[in-house]
């Protein structure tokens, strides 16, 4: 009795620990299912992640091919700025700011016809001479300045400028300056029509004779610029055409002592200055400080003052 009862006491504990043992096993996966639940979670929320990455990365490329379209759009937008901006430049000179004076264009004469540079050479003569005014303020500053010195110029005027200003206009006049005709408003002679080009010149020379008179028959193409039609034109209405052997380029903004540099290195016996009275307000004001160092480092070496028909003749 006592062999059968120890007989289902060990069966008992076999099936106990058989049960016990399926509950662990069933624990066991349970627990490995639940964090292999969590783990593909993670896994497929970082799948998700990856694609909206590169998807951002791929915007933000495109957003840089678009940056630098846009930066070249914005290139060419400037070019055409500053094409817009020379129009309005020529505008501005057509009107009488010289903001762009250049050297001659036509340097060899055809003809009988001249262009005047200088004088003759054989004298140590220089003329000092003034463009595109006049103008109510600076203008009457260099005429203070010529007359401490006793200095004569000649002052090419835009006559729509000499109609604003018929007071400073008489003033230089009244000064003993000569009074030359730069056009009505400074328009670029070759290419406007004949028509004109006979307006520009004639309009300023009834200003100058309603005015005084008289006009003096010497005339300084805007720019220098001319062609033997131009030429012909301006000889047969009487008069000279006169340019410059120095340029000073104080209509470009140019230092004083870079002023004095180009008329050390250009000046010879019988030299027409180019200096502007009228445009840009810091282009004259250089032009103002600068003239008195000017005319006296000329003197020193030699030269007399006289005005461009003094130079001429």
């Amino acid at each position: 009795m006592r062999g059968k009862t120890e007989m289902k006491k060990h069966i008992f504990n076999i099936f106990l620990m058989a049960i016990l043992g399926i509950f662990v096993i069933t624990g066991c996966t349970m627990a490995g299912a639940s964090d292999l639940s969590t783990d593909s979670d993670n896994d497929e929320k970082d799948i998700q992640n990856v694609p909206v990455q590169s998807v951002e990365h791929i915007d933000n490329n495109e957003n840089e091919e678009e940056d630098i379209i846009d930066s070249d759009e914005d290139k060419n937008e400037g070019i055409v700025e500053d094409e817009d901006n020379e129009n309005i430049n020529d505008n501005s000179d057509n009107k009488g700011n010289n903001a762009n004076e250049t050297e001659p264009e036509e340097k060899s004469d055809s003809g009988n016809i001249k262009i005047h540079y200088s004088g003759d050479g054989t004298k140590k003569l220089a003329a000092l001479t003034f463009d595109d005014g006049p103008e109510s303020e600076l203008t009457p500053q260099i005429l203070d300045i010529l007359d401490e010195y006793n200095v004569k110029a000649t002052f090419f005027v835009v006559g729509q400028n000499a109609a604003r200003n018929t007071d400073v206009l008489k003033d230089i006049h009244a000064r003993g300056h000569e009074i030359g005709n730069h056009s009505w408003s400074h328009k670029y002679l070759p290419k406007i029509s004949k028509k004109s080009k006979e307006n520009e010149i004639l309009k300023t020379e009834e200003l100058l004779i309603d005015v005084f008179g008289e006009h003096v028959p010497i005339f300084r193409p805007p720019y220098g610029a001319v062609k033997t039609q131009d030429k012909q034109l301006i000889d047969s209405l009487g008069y000279k055409i006169v340019n410059w052997s120095v340029d000073t380029r104080d209509w470009a903004g140019t230092s004083g002592e870079q002023m004095m540099k180009y008329v050390k290195q250009q000046l010879k016996p019988g030299g027409i200055i180019l200096m502007h009275n009228s445009g840009n307000a810091k282009t004259v004001k250089n032009t103002v400080d600068t003239l008195p160092i000017m005319i006296d480092w000329i003197i020193e070496q030699g030269y007399e003052f006289v005005t461009v028909t003094e130079i001429l003749d």
